[in-house]
């Protein structure tokens, strides 16, 4: 399993590092991760306190009957002495991590931003973007230049195209904007806890099959978001069920109630974090068994210290700068931007991938060239034993020689009793009158030439011989000057039935007798 997993997250493997940024109402968080390879680590973590001055209360409580002048001037006060808070705050955590090198993302809360879901035509899921830019005016009481943007397909529902809708009014991100500018830090992107702890989700349990929800909140806010992962080939397809946020005082009047009935019913499997056990119980009264956001952290991101309730926004939101969210939204996004774009090859996977063609093709080439060495290296082992095998094929002809004539020596030796057999039978049979000139015994076959006064004479008396027949001239005979014949004759050797040898002498002797 561990090797399919990392075979499946080989995609993601880079070495970054990111920093996430969690602003709350009264805190702000900062984490930094660092990505080796797969191997994400928790570097450290910050918390910030932005206190915003004794009467904040009493600025929030003005009524109509103040002056709309001392109203504005109390509220414009308000707004200086928490963007001078935020501001030591951040520069605070400037020695913590490198603006130029590290990216950073911003968290907030859902109470500073809108979620909405909204269903439109299936003919609109061609052009969601520019759909979405004249629809948003009518879904939001804002104009769309008085806020930011983005949002996330959830696929067709019915026959209509679902979409969750996240919008920040401008001038909630203005002051963070504007401090983080004075210092040369611009984010890389801005979420919400809704997509942010998600994606901490997805990325603690990269096992997760099915549906599932977190539960639990911060103050006095109350969240419930529910996760879908379904498989798709190598990968996960996740999804974004739902995502609600009420105040405590709505949440204890009965709608939270109906919310987590309606969330059991939804997802078996149920994470929480922050005060979950306190939104169980204010909704139903009863303890509901789930598992904690904190301690899935442990074995996937480490660290040194126990991750608190208040850190995993943060965490969730530098998992986008290594790579790691699932669920990719940024109210910051540019207009036309690929949504895309961060699942795109990084350089590092470029490179990783340009090594790898390089080793494919040296260790293709790499074939005919180690072939061309070894018939090379061939060759001259060849040219080494050249004198060496020629001097063997010269040995092989003179022993084939030898051989030919050990086997024509051989057959004299098995043939000479033969012929000395014939020549003794014609020193009997032939007359002395007659000379013999040539004699030729070959195969069984007996030629001899020579003269005699009556050639013809000649024939029956090798005829009668046991050791001849078919007897017969070979050549006309021809009587010279001195009335003699000169004569070639032929004549086969006779042989037994079944040996093919001369017969014996003694039988010779018995035949000659009885003729």
């Amino acid at each position: 399993m561990n090797l399919s997993n990392s075979i499946r997250n080989l995609p993601r493997a880079d070495f970054l590092r990111s920093v996430g940024i969690y602003i709350m109402r009264d805190n702000l968080v900062l984490v930094r991760l660092r990505k080796n390879f797969l191997s994400v680590t928790l570097l450290e973590q910050e918390l910030r306190d932005l206190p915003v001055g004794e009467n904040r209360q009493a600025i929030s409580e003005l009524t109509g009957w103040i002056a709309e002048d001392v109203r504005e001037i109390a509220l414009k006060a308000e707004h200086d002495s928490r963007e001078r808070a935020l501001r030591q705050a951040i520069l605070s955590l400037l020695p913590h991590f490198s603006a130029a090198r590290d990216s950073l993302y911003i968290c907030v809360p859902q109470d500073q931003a809108i979620v909405q879901t909204i269903y439109l035509p299936q003919a609109a899921e061609a052009n969601l973007q520019q759909v979405l830019e004249y629809e948003i005016e009518r879904q939001l009481p804002f104009n769309r230049d008085e806020i930011y943007y983005d949002y996330l397909p959830m696929g067709k529902r019915g026959d209509k195209i679902g979409i969750f809708l996240f919008a920040i009014p401008k001038k909630h991100l203005a002051g963070v904007l504007d401090v983080l500018g004075s210092f040369g830090i611009l984010p890389s992107g801005v979420e919400t806890t809704a997509t942010a702890l998600a994606n901490y989700l997805l990325f603690c349990k990269k096992d997760l099959a099915g549906c599932a929800a977190i539960i639990g909140g911060q103050a006095d806010d109350r969240e419930l978001i529910g996760v879908r992962a379904s498989p798709a080939g190598w990968t996960q397809a996740p999804e974004l069920l739902f995502s609600h946020r009420l105040p405590d005082a709505e949440w204890a009047e009965g709608i939270g109630r109906e919310l987590i009935a309606e969330c059991l019913r939804q997802t078996p499997k149920l994470y929480g974090w922050g005060n979950a056990e306190h939104v169980f119980h204010s909704a139903t009264g009863e303890k509901v068994e789930c598992e904690d956001l904190c301690t899935l952290a442990i074995e996937k991101i480490g660290g040194r210290d126990q991750l608190s309730a208040a850190t995993l926004p943060a965490v969730g939101a530098a998992l986008r700068g290594v790579r790691e969210a699932r669920l990719e939204t940024n109210v910051l996004r540019p207009a036309g931007a690929d949504r895309g774009a961060r699942n795109n090859l990084s350089r590092m996977n470029s490179l990783m991938i340009g090594l790898l063609v390089l080793l494919l093709l040296g260790w293709g080439i790499s074939y005919p060239i180690k072939d061309e060495l070894r018939l090379k290296q061939l060759q001259q082992e060849n040219h080494k034993t050249e004198p060496s095998v020629e001097a063997l094929r010269r040995e092989e002809v003179q022993l084939q020689g030898v051989r030919k004539e050990v086997q024509f020596l051989s057959d004299i030796d098995r043939r000479k009793g033969e012929v000395l057999r014939v020549l003794d039978e014609l020193s009997k049979v032939v007359p002395t009158s007659a000379y013999l000139s040539n004699f030729r015994y070959r195969n069984g076959v007996l030629e001899v030439q020579g003269n005699a006064e009556n050639a013809s004479t000649l024939i029956p008396l090798l005829e009668k011989s046991p050791l001849f027949e078919n007897v017969a001239f070979n050549a006309p005979s021809n009587r010279g000057r001195d009335n003699r014949e000169t004569f070639s004759l032929k004549a086969e050797l006779e042989k037994q039935p079944n040996s093919g040898k001369l017969p014996p002498a003694d039988k010779s002797k018995e035949k000659a007798g009885k003729l």
